[in-house]
């Protein structure tokens, strides 16, 4: 017997935004953005070992997974990018370039502080590439949200 070998990965994909809908309903009938909601279940997903269920473990390590969801946070930063014009940024000024400063700043520095405190042993370059991932997952979930918002 033949088995499509694609099938996993569209019940995977399935599965994943099926949590992230619910979970992004939820937390929007509570009053918050949905990505909210969306990263909660994600989390839940991800973390299911830790009551003893590994069904999902496989998710963690599929390369098809892993290069969608690269792919998904490009797209994401990209349609943000394409919906905001300069006029509408000009219009807010000077404080939405401070929360854009400190929310590239304050990721990066507190993931470098974080690896090194906690990593002391790796490379510099890894405490850099920790804050690095932080501010670039920072920047895309605070596009979301402010989209999420209509701002």
């Amino acid at each position: 017997m033949h088995t499509d070998p694609i099938a996993p990965l569209i019940l995977s994909l399935a599965l994943i935004l099926v949590a992230a809908k619910v979970g992004g309903h939820l937390a929007g009938r509570l009053g918050q953005p949905p990505v909210l909601g969306e990263l909660a279940a994600g989390v839940l997903l991800g973390n299911l070992t830790l009551v003893g269920f590994y069904g999902l473990d496989y998710l963690k390590t599929d390369e098809a997974i892993a290069m969608l969801s690269s792919l998904g946070v490009i797209i994401l930063l990209f349609q943000v990018g394409l919906e905001s014009t300069v006029a509408q940024m000009m219009k807010v000024g000077v404080s939405s370039f401070v929360v854009a400063t400190v929310g590239v700043i304050g990721p990066f520095v507190l993931g470098w502080g974080v690896g090194a405190w906690l990593l002391p042993q790796a490379s510099m370059y890894a405490h850099i590439f920790l804050g690095a991932t932080l501010t670039a997952t920072s920047v895309g979930i605070t596009a979301r949200v402010l989209k999420d918002l209509g701002r």
